[in-house]
């Protein structure tokens, strides 16, 4: 057997790198320094080359909806609330995907929930540092 790429950081990229790992039969396991995952952050926009990433990765607009909303507009709007200027995006600006407002820690939570799920409850070490990589002897340190 293989040997897992050892992922060190359990945020979106290293969930979503797992995730593609997975998908492509590459065993990994992920060490994450915190304790417990906990949705943190504020809101992000998820483009649509990157949202094209997480469909192929079997995250569809269904689950994107539940921690989102399609953005279909930016928009910048004067103090008198009317608009200056505005534009379209995702789907309504001709991309294939769309685009997404989130809130970080909802898609962070998402992801870790869909690794477990795939790859298993022992696919994510919680409470563990990766401390150093030795590549002469291919070995980590963990803490």
């Amino acid at each position: 057997m293989n040997e897992p790429v050892i992922i060190a950081g359990g945020g979106i990229g290293g969930l979503a790198l797992a995730l593609t790992l997975h998908q492509i039969g590459v065993p990994c396991l992920v060490i994450e320094a915190s304790r417990d995952m906990k949705p943190l952050g504020v809101g992000i926009n998820i483009q649509p080359n990157a949202v094209r990433e997480l469909f192929d990765l079997g995250i569809g607009a269904d689950a994107l909806d539940r921690v989102g909303v399609q953005a279909r507009e930016w928009a910048l709007v004067g103090l008198n609330g009317k608009e200056v200027y505005a534009e379209p995006r995702g789907l309504e600006a001709g991309y294939r995907w769309p685009q997404y407002a989130v809130h970080r820690g909802e898609l962070h939570m998402l992801l870790y929930r869909t690794v477990l799920d795939r790859l298993g409850q022992e696919s994510v070490r919680l409470g563990v540092k990766v401390e150093g990589y030795s590549e002469a002897q291919s070995l980590f340190r963990f803490r």
